[in-house]
């Protein structure tokens, strides 16, 4: 089981109005993503600092990085956030198995790992 993780950023941000969960017909672009502990995966499109806007107040999260919707489908799906900094494969592979639950197609390929020991990036899935 996931250990719910904090933001590491102390202010107390606002949820951003366009943060939605997840779903199928979310519209192509790049998002960021928090997986909430209810397992729910909350998107809102990328931009400077939005992860802690994703839920807001300081709410912990399981899971959190960034996607890539084009033409319907994930075609990108990775564990990058400063924010909250989720350094397990398995997180983002619960992830990835959420999304498509939920629906929504994920590409062959497009789930990357980044470790934030620096080392290359790989693909899980």
């Amino acid at each position: 089981m996931q250990t719910p993780r904090n933001p590491l950023d102390r202010r107390r941000y606002s949820k951003d109005t366009r943060s939605t969960i997840a779903a199928s017909g979310l519209t192509d672009g790049e998002y960021v993503f928090v997986q909430d502990v209810e397992k729910q995966v909350w998107v809102l499109p990328d931009g400077p600092h939005t992860h802690p806007r994703v839920l807001g107040n300081r709410e912990p999260a399981l899971y959190a990085g960034t996607l890539c919707m084009v033409d319907g489908c994930v075609t990108e799906l990775t564990n990058l956030s400063g924010t909250f900094r989720c350094d397990d494969e398995e997180g983002l592979l619960a992830v990835a198995d959420w999304l498509e639950d939920t629906g929504l197609e994920l590409a062959p390929g497009g789930v990357r790992f980044f470790p934030f020991d620096g080392g290359r990036p790989f693909v899980l899935r």
